[in-house]
């Protein structure tokens, strides 16, 4: 409901007693009708509104508003026509018994349509999986959109043939991380996906080497703060945590080494300056990194590194 900027004089029922005094008018946009905010009296139904979308971010009143545009994210680039499955027509009323004999087969046409070949229901099946992995693992629009891109460069490549399409679609939606510099592990994908960290690494080699994708190196500074946060570390250890970082970076003593193994090793060792309650398990569980990379770490890194 929004509240109407102006107030006029109205007639209205409060108290069982009719009276001219100020009524604010409460506009549902829902039901389309106008409501008096001192008695609740209906002061106007059915009405009609034009305004623009909340999400839409535009000085002009009167820009145009289209319907979807054409995506990568769906198999038919969202630009397919759809037949609902509500059996009335364009003024509400229900149609005939006839005609929903034909509309059901309408349906059904319009839907094997969609799907041609095998690829394309191969297709339909991987963009579904990757929309899932997108609400369990919080990603944008914009990870998704590359990711079915690479998707179908790979389908293009003759890569998917005989391997499993979880595999591979975990595969492209850790790549389009990496490529936009998103915090996701390959463990975190696994996870979600429910499929095997060597199938999804595995498919991961096969399209790095064969499409020739540049993939940047996962900063560690991000990897830190998604361990922390996970731990529910304070900002002052956290902040420790990157110090320790900076301080390591600069001796060049992380050149080589896995980013994950370096936070997780960093924050451990925060931790133990700022006398925070953690183990080596415990942060093992959260960051995926086992407790022996932590411990060789944290032995070539105490060398440089005073914790008292």
């Amino acid at each position: 409901m929004l509240r109407a900027p102006i107030v006029e004089k109205t007639v209205c029922k409060k108290d069982g007693n009719f009276s001219s005094i100020d009524c604010f008018e409460i506009t549902d946009f829902e039901t389309g009708e106008v409501i008096c905010q001192n008695c609740g009296v209906v002061l106007q139904g059915n009405t009609t509104h034009d305004r623009l979308d909340g999400n839409m971010f535009t000085k002009s009143a009167h820009t145009f508003q289209g319907s979807n545009k054409s995506t990568l994210r769906f198999h038919d680039m969202g630009l397919a026509t759809i037949i609902d499955k509500f059996n009335h027509d364009s003024a509400g009323k229900p149609i005939s018994y006839k005609m929903r004999y034909e509309m059901k087969r309408i349906r059904l046409l319009n839907s094997r349509s969609h799907v041609k070949n095998t690829s394309d229901r191969n297709l339909r099946i991987a963009l579904v999986e990757m929309e899932k992995l997108k609400e369990k693992l919080c990603l944008s629009n914009a990870i998704m959109e590359r990711a079915a891109y690479i998707y179908r460069k790979a389908a293009l490549a003759q890569l998917i043939r005989g391997r499993s399409i979880k595999g591979i679609s975990g595969a492209c939606v850790y790549i389009a991380c990496r490529e936009m510099d998103v915090a996701r592990t390959i463990m975190d994908i696994a996870k979600n996906i429910q499929e095997s960290r060597s199938s999804i690494a595995r498919n991961y080699r096969i399209l790095f080497q064969n499409l020739r994708l540049t993939v940047s190196v996962p900063d560690p500074i991000k990897c830190i703060v998604k361990i922390a946060n996970n731990l529910e570390l304070s900002e002052n250890t956290k902040r420790e945590a990157i110090h320790i970082f900076d301080t390591l970076k600069e001796k060049k003593l992380t050149a080589g080494k896995k980013p994950d193994a370096v936070a997780a090793t960093v924050v451990y060792m925060a931790g133990i300056k700022r006398g925070a309650n953690l183990s080596q398990q415990k942060i093992s569980k959260v960051s995926g990194i086992t407790g022996v990379t932590i411990r060789n770490r944290y032995k070539d890194y105490l060398k440089y590194i005073k914790l008292i």
